[in-house]
This record gives structure tokens, sequence and C-alpha cells, in this order.
């Protein structure tokens, strides 16, 4: 009987284990950050595999080191490109239990001139280097009662400059990157949802955790509004049945672990760029058939973070706290923001026949 015991509590325990691990909503794109919104009769398209080129273009930025072999710098980014492929799938779809999976890739790109020094370490290192984030994630949405439900998240990614073209690799744990989100959801009615809880990500460039409130509202004359804040919200009309317009503003960061060859900071076993942007855009989303759709939009994007430190996290802390001795500190202006994208959605009619 105390073997049977045992056995139970390692079962829960892997059970515990399992959801801390799955992440929030199902399914619905109506932000990037989209999936602690659940299915909703009126809403956007649904995307299970999308293809996109973003960024920013044409700015300038200034750079500032305490270090005197570093110094200062300025250059000009003449663009910023990323292009993201995104596959999501069911795991479980059931009235209780809504489970989704995802695989992501990320590949971002700086193009710098006029570099002031021209030797500038950080500029010289990354110009046309090819920065990626490889990994997956999963969501999910527990029902406990009436109308409340767990939301979870998480996402575990390789973020960095993978290819190296010396004898010197990173190792897994230099790469890795994840967060985690969790969430107590109440839908209010078919049309109201509402939900709040933690995430711990890279949203703000680098390690933080902070407080998150969601709410999603559809209007009877096609319109609807998500927030999920502090990292943004987003509303849009439906004109047709195939054709959206919106207007979005969101936070978005990241952190790569790169090694900047070739100049002063050779040495350096690695480092972390840590950026974060706030994007504020307009844009269309129209059904080209059943299967297919295209988006595009246009905007301004303000930097928050473009900083290089050594590690991600302080050693030596009892508790992991971001590594905020910056090696390189920059100030970078605002530019103008486009995006474009290409995706795959599943028809209305089936997914309603999904949807138990």
């Amino acid at each position: 009987m105390k073997g049977l015991n045992v056995i139970s509590l390692v079962k829960y325990f892997l059970v515990t284990i399992l959801i801390l691990f799955c992440t929030t909503g199902f399914a619905q794109d109506t932000l990037s950050r989209e999936d602690w919104t659940p299915y909703f009769e009126n809403n956007l398209p649904t995307r299970f595999f999308y293809l996109k080129m973003e960024g920013p273009f044409q700015y300038n930025i200034s750079s500032t080191s305490d270090l005197e072999e570093i110094g200062n710098g300025s250059a000009e980014i003449t663009g910023n490109r990323t292009v993201t492929a995104r596959l999501k799938f069911p795991l479980i779809n059931k009235q209780r239990v809504k489970l989704t999976g995802g695989f992501r890739y990320v590949n971002e790109q700086f193009y710098f001139e006029d570099l002031e020094p021209d030797d500038y370490p950080m500029y010289v290192g990354l110009n046309d280097r090819n920065l990626r984030r490889l990994g997956l994630d999963m969501k999910g949405l527990f029902h406990l009662n009436d109308n409340r439900s767990l939301v979870m998240q998480t996402s575990w990614n390789l973020a960095g400059d993978f290819h190296i073209q010396d004898e010197k690799y990173f190792s897994f744990g230099d790469l890795l990157k994840s967060s985690l989100a969790l969430g107590y959801a109440i839908r209010k009615d078919r049309n109201t949802y509402y939900a709040f809880g933690a995430y711990f990500g890279y949203t703000f460039g680098e390690p933080s955790i902070y407080p998150v409130f969601n709410y999603s509202k559809r209007y009877a004359n096609g319109i609807g509004i998500d927030l999920l804040l502090p990292q943004g919200f987003k509303a849009w009309k439906r004109v047709n049945n195939n054709f959206y317009v919106f207007c979005n503003a969101e936070i978005s960061g990241t952190s790569y672990t790169v090694r900047v060859d070739d100049t002063v900071l050779n040495e350096t076993e690695s480092i972390q760029l840590r950026q974060s942007t706030i994007d504020a855009t307009v844009g269309i989303i129209t059904k080209i058939n059943r299967w297919v759709g295209f988006e595009a939009k246009f905007g301004y994007s303000n930097n928050i973070n473009f900083n290089v430190t050594e590690s991600n996290f302080k050693s030596g802390s009892t508790l992991p706290r971001p590594d905020t001795d910056y090696l390189i500190k920059s100030t970078v202006s605002g530019a103008p923001y486009a995006s474009v994208s290409l995706f795959l959605s599943v028809p209305k009619d089936l997914m309603e026949r999904c949807i138990e």
C-alpha cells in the first residue's frame, strides 16, 4: 500500500510538472501573444502556419561604454530584417482541456553603415550576421469549473549566433532562453473574457517577471478588442467575412547570445545582446481563399532596450537576477516599421466542427 502511495505521488508530481510547462489559450491569432485568448465565434482567422517578414528601417544608433578599449560610437542602421516561420498544431482539444504545440524559427539581421569609429566592436561584429531563434512552445487552457479556467504558456528557444566559423562553440545552456506564464481566466459570456496572472520571459529584453492582465471583448458589429497589459493591445474591425482592418501596439524583445569576433571583445566567452521595442501599427488582414490569408501592417517602432552584457544572470545571486553590468549601452532612434505575412488558416466551418 505504501508503494502505491509513492507511485500515486510520483504520478501527481509528473502531471503537475506537465501542466506547469503548458501554455495559454487555443489557436487564435489576435496578438503575437494571442494565446491568452480562447475560442470566440467572432474572431480573426486562425493561423496554424505562417511566414512573416518585418522590421524597422533607416534609423540611428549611438553607443557608450565605460571600458576605455571600447569607448563610444555611432552608426546608421539601414535595416533590421526579421523573418519568422511558425507552425502550430493541436495536441488535445476537449471541452475541459485544450493544448497546442508549436515550432518557431526566427532569423534576424542588422545592417550598419557610416560607423564612427569604423571599427566599433558591436557594429562590426553584428553587421549582416544571422541571429537565430529556434524553439518550441506549448499552450494550454484547463477548465476548472463554471466559467473559470487556468491558462498557461511556456516556450524554449535557442537564441543567438549558431554558426561560428572557428573552433569555439556555444554550449546549449548559453543559447537556451525560456519563458513561463500562468494565469487565472474568467469567461464572463460568449463575447467577454479576462485573465490575470504572471509572466517570466524576455519581453523587455532582459529576463524579468511581471504581472499581466488580459481582456478580450467581441461586439456584434464585428469589432474586437484584445488587451494584454503591459505588453500590448489590438483593436480590429471585420469589414466582411474575408477582410479585416486593425490597429495595435505591442512590446516585444529578446536576448541573443553572440560572440563578437575580430574585435576587442573577441576574448569574451559570450555576450548577451538584449533588445526590446514597442511598435504601433495599423494594418489589414485578408483571406485569399478558405485556407490562405495575407496580412500587412505599417507603423512606427520605438526602441526600449539595446544593450550588451557579458552574462545573462548575475553570478552568485541567491535568486536569478539579470546582469545589468553593461559592456555597451545604446540609444536607438525611432523608425518606420513594416510587416507582411502569408498564413494558412483553418476554415471556420471545420473549426466549429472540431470545437466540442
